[in-house]
């Protein structure tokens, strides 16, 4: 992963930087929820946390193809890490946005 990012310039590289986890989550979420807008079919919760999934494994690999990062075992850990956190996020939000259960503004289970 990149050790230094300025952050005056958006690129992808700054997924990769915890400071860049919750922009990346907040597009994630709202890609998924513009996806189920626009599509004739329902969608289950699972199919919801499928798709986040993958788009957060396209978006960090996105960011390591854009990047002259050699992949490793420690850079491949830290694109692992990356993922993870955007996927979570990106759950964590659409949870909380929908008041699911035990989630910041719905009931306790």
């Amino acid at each position: 992963m990149p050790s230094t990012t300025d952050t005056s310039t958006l690129t992808l590289a700054l997924i990769l930087t915890a400071a860049g986890v919750v922009p990346a989550a907040a597009l994630v979420t709202g890609l998924v929820q513009l996806l189920k807008t626009v599509t004739p079919f329902a969608w289950s919760p699972y199919q919801s946390r499928r798709v986040a999934f993958v788009f957060s494994a396209v978006l960090v690999v996105l960011a390591y193809v854009t990047t002259s990062v050699k992949l490793d075992v420690t850079t491949g850990f830290g694109a692992f890490l990356a993922w993870y956190a955007i996927a979570r996020m990106a759950l964590a939000t659409y949870d909380d946005l929908t008041s699911k259960p035990n989630s910041l503004r719905g009931p306790t289970a």
